[in-house]
C-alpha cells in the first residue's frame, strides 16, 4: 500500500497540471486575433473627433468617477473646483487611445473578466478603469491589467463580451490628485535675493544672498553669543519655492489663520512671494500672493560664518521660472509680456481677423518696472485664488525656527 502513494500523487499532481494549463488557455488564449480583426483600432471614429473632446469620465474601481472637462483654455477637474489638469497626461490618453490596436482575443466569458481586471468598475471585485466619452458616440472601454509580458494592456468594449490584448500599456490613474497639474512653480535659490519668516509669536528670520551669484545666503541678526549654523540649512531655506509641488488643491477664502506662518521670498528680478502656511486635519496649506518691487535689492557680504557685513554688491536681474510657464505665458524677466500675448494670440480663433492684428500690434514692454509688474500680475492670478497642499517635509523646511539655523560661538559651518 505504501509503494501505491507515490503513484498515486504523481497521478493528481499529472490531473492538477492539466487542468491548470486548460484555465490558462481559456483565460490567456495566445492565438492571434482573425485576420479581419488583428490591427483594427480600439476605438474607431475616435481619430476625426480627438481634437473636439471636452469631456472625459475616468470610472474607478468602486465607481467612483473622474471628471475631466475642457474649456476654452485647459482641462480641468470639478472635483477639484476646476483647478487644471495635468495636460501631458491627458494627452498622453488621448493620443495612447486614437493609436491603440486589437493584437488578440482573450475571453469572453463573464466568469473571467475578473482575472484580466475588465469587470465593470461598479462591481465588487473590479480592478479595472472605465473610460467613457459623455456626449460622444463612442464606446466606453473598460482598462484592465498589464499582460505578464508587460506588452500591453488588457480591455473590453463595455457593452461587448469580448476582451482583448492591446498593442501598448494603458495608464489611467484611478485617483483624482493624479490627474491634476501637481506643480506649483520652481525657483531656485539661485534666483531668490532675500527670506523672510515671521512666526505668529513674533520671532523673525531673515536671509539675504551673499553676493552677486551662486547661492549662498546670509544670516540676519545673528545673536552676539551665537554664530549661524551650516550653510546647507539656510541653502534648504532658499530652496524653499525650488520643484514645489502639491498633494491637493482647494478654493483659498479669507481668513488666514491666526496661527499661519508668514513667509516672503523676493526674487532676485523684483518678485514678492508671500506666503501663509497653515496645517489643519487635512494636511499643510501654503497659500501665494506674488507682487512687484520696484527695484531689485543689492545683496550684502558676509562673513566666513555667515553673518551679514556693511557693503552691498549690485545684483544682476537672474529671472524666475514657473512651472508650465509656456502654458500660463510667465517665464524669464524680460519675456512675461510677450509670452502673455504670445499665448493669448494662440488661443484666439482663426475665424477673427481682428485676432492677429490685434497681437501684432503688441510690442514687449522695455520698462523694467512695466515687466516686473506684468509677471507679478500674471503669476499672482495663477496661484492667489488656491490653496495647495504641501509635502510635511516641506512645510516642515518653510516653518524653521531660528535656533535650528544657529550654532554655539566657534562651531564652523
Amino acid at each position: 500500500m505504501s509503494h501505491n502513494r507515490p503513484r498515486n500523487q504523481l497521478i493528481l499532481l499529472a490531473i492538477v497540471t492539466v487542468l491548470l494549463t486548460v484555465v490558462a488557455a481559456l483565460l490567456n488564449r495566445s492565438d492571434r486575433a482573425p485576420s479581419d480583426v488583428a490591427g483594427q483600432a480600439l476605438l474607431p471614429g475616435l481619430a476625426e473627433v480627438v481634437n473636439d473632446l471636452d469631456a472625459i469620465d475616468v470610472v474607478a474601481p468602486g465607481g467612483e468617477v473622474i471628471q475631466l472637462r475642457r474649456d476654452e483654455t485647459r482641462w480641468r477637474l470639478p472635483s477639484r473646483e476646476d483647478y487644471e489638469a495635468d495636460f501631458a497626461r491627458v494627452l498622453e490618453l488621448l493620443r495612447n487611445l486614437r493609436e491603440a490596436r486589437l493584437v488578440a482575443e482573450k475571453t469572453s466569458n463573464p466568469e473571467w473578466y475578473a482575472r484580466l481586471g475588465v469587470k465593470d468598475p461598479g462591481d465588487a471585485d473590479a480592478t479595472g478603469r472605465r473610460i467613457d466619452f459623455p456626449g460622444r458616440e463612442l464606446p466606453s472601454i473598460i482598462i484592465g491589467q498589464t499582460d505578464p509580458t508587460d506588452a500591453g494592456s488588457y480591455v473590453r468594449r463595455a457593452e461587448e463580451a469580448q476582451s482583448w490584448l492591446l498593442d501598448r500599456v494603458l495608464e489611467v490613474p484611478a485617483d483624482p490628485i493624479s490627474w491634476l497639474e501637481r506643480s506649483i512653480m520652481d525657483i531656485p535659490a539661485e534666483d531668490i535675493a532675500e527670506v523672510v519668516i515671521r512666526h505668529p509669536d513674533g520671532e523673525t528670520i531673515r536671509l539675504r544672498r551673499a553676493g552677486e551669484e551662486g547661492s549662498d545666503f546670509v544670516l540676519m541678526g545673528v545673536p552676539e553669543d551665537r554664530s549661524a549654523g551650516p550653510v546647507w540649512r539656510r541653502t534648504t531655506l532658499a530652496n524653499g519655492l525650488r520643484a514645489l509641488q502639491m498633494d491637493d488643491v482647494r478654493r483659498f477664502a479669507l481668513p488666514v489663520p491666526d496661527n499661519a506662518v508668514g513667509l516672503l521670498f523676493v526674487t532676485t528680478d523684483g518678485l514678492n512671494f508671500l506666503v501663509d502656511l497653515f496645517s489643519d486635519q487635512d494636511g499643510h496649506w501654503a497659500h501665494f500672493t506674488v507682487s512687484a518691487e520696484p527695484e531689485p535689492e543689492a545683496a550684502p557680504e558676509a562673513d566666513e560664518q555667515g553673518v551679514a557685513r556693511d557693503g552691498a554688491d549690485a545684483t544682476e536681474d537672474s529671472g524666475i521660472e514657473l512651472a508650465d510657464a509656456a502654458v500660463h505665458g510667465v517665464g524669464k524677466a524680460g519675456e512675461s509680456s510677450q509670452a502673455a500675448a504670445d499665448a493669448d494670440a494662440a488661443m484666439a480663433s482663426t475665424d477673427d481677423p481682428t485676432a492677429a492684428v490685434a497681437t501684432d500690434a503688441v510690442e514687449p514692454a522695455t520698462d523694467p518696472a512695466a515687466e516686473r509688474l506684468a509677471n507679478a500680475v500674471a503669476v499672482d492670478a495663477r496661484l492667489s485664488p488656491w490653496l495647495f497642499k504641501i509635502p510635511e517635509r516641506r512645510y516642515e523646511d518653510l516653518t524653521v525656527r531660528l535656533e535650528a539655523l544657529l550654532e554655539p560661538v566657534g562651531e564652523d559651518d
